[in-house]
């Protein structure tokens, strides 16, 4: 296992290629139309209408299978999946979000919703963009913070953590 210091700094190699490209890892606005929890609440709507929206949120969860890479957005409202596809979104994009994605990271996506093949509400992502890159991990997926001192003195991961469990998403 990589120790934290080794961990931030290939995250820091990582901002430095999104500042290499002219990308701005902490841009002060962003694009979101709609709430995590708006899009699972309004879901088949959104899934007939075919428009195409931003959603955002911070990034809980990547699995990647060769040519489409899930992923599990985490607002405060609610958790939600995105699934880049290399031919829908461009080789070039695709690559790029592999390169400098992680867990942790704030990213919003644009795309159409539909269903996957066993039922689960998805966006597919036609865009991406970063807003916020995350220098250091998330707690342990399936542990969280499990020293009562360390929960306290990290008030916020200790609650982003217990409220994401709540919700329902991966971790």
């Amino acid at each position: 296992m990589s120790s934290i210091d080794e961990i931030r700094d290939t995250r820091i190699k990582k901002l430095k290629l999104l500042q290499s490209k002219g990308i701005n890892p902490y841009p002060a606005e962003s694009q979101r139309e709609i709430s995590l929890k708006a899009a699972i609440d309004g879901f088949e709507d959104l899934e007939k209408s075919k428009e195409i929206k931003w959603i955002a949120g911070r990034v809980m969860s990547l699995r990647g299978q060769g040519a489409i890479v899930f992923a599990t957005l985490y607002d405060g409202t609610g958790s939600f999946q995105g699934l880049l596809k290399k031919d829908v979104i461009g080789a070039e994009k695709f690559d790029f979000w592999n390169e400098v994605v992680d867990i942790g990271d704030f990213v919003e996506i644009q795309g159409t919703f539909f269903k996957t093949n066993r039922g689960e509400k998805t966006l597919e992502v036609k865009d991406w963009r970063m807003l916020s890159k995350s220098l250091r991990p998330l707690p342990e997926k399936w542990h969280g913070l499990t020293d009562a001192e360390e929960r306290f003195r990290k008030r916020y991961l200790d609650i982003l953590m217990k409220e994401s469990k709540i919700l329902g998403s991966d971790p």
